[in-house]
């Protein structure tokens, strides 16, 4: 059988402000400004950000009711990730080892729920 599905090409996010939800991607995360609410990671699919006035935020609840993201980012220096969004007031829900490597949640300025991980080596 053959693949109808090849790969992820772009994730979006609803944000209030587009032209400040980029500054902030670019400046806090180091994505790479393609053209206002779009940018681009080292590798892999781009980011497309999209101007929304409704309340809307991505998340789910875990079974325990825990936010979660709907998808991680991974890093190779979450210590660095973990001081840069400190740094910049951001909301981090949690922040911990969990065996497999260290993983990091936290909230965008616009109530979207994101995560990140950095994998034992």
């Amino acid at each position: 059988m053959s693949k109808l599905i090849e790969c992820v090409d772009h994730v979006q996010l609803p944000v209030s402000d587009l032209e400040k939800a980029t500054e902030w991607y670019s400046k806090v995360l180091g994505l790479e400004i393609m053209s206002t609410g779009w940018l681009k990671f080292g590798e892999g699919p781009v980011l497309m950000l999209h101007q929304s006035s409704k309340d809307t935020r991505v998340s789910w609840l875990s079974q325990e009711d825990f936010p979660m993201p709907a998808f991680m980012f991974l890093t190779k220096n979450i210590k660095k990730l973990y001081d840069t969004l400190v740094e910049n007031n951001t909301f981090i829900r949690m922040y911990q080892d969990e065996g497999f490597g260290w993983v990091i949640k936290f909230v965008d300025p616009y109530g979207n729920e994101l995560g990140a991980y950095q994998p034992n080596e």
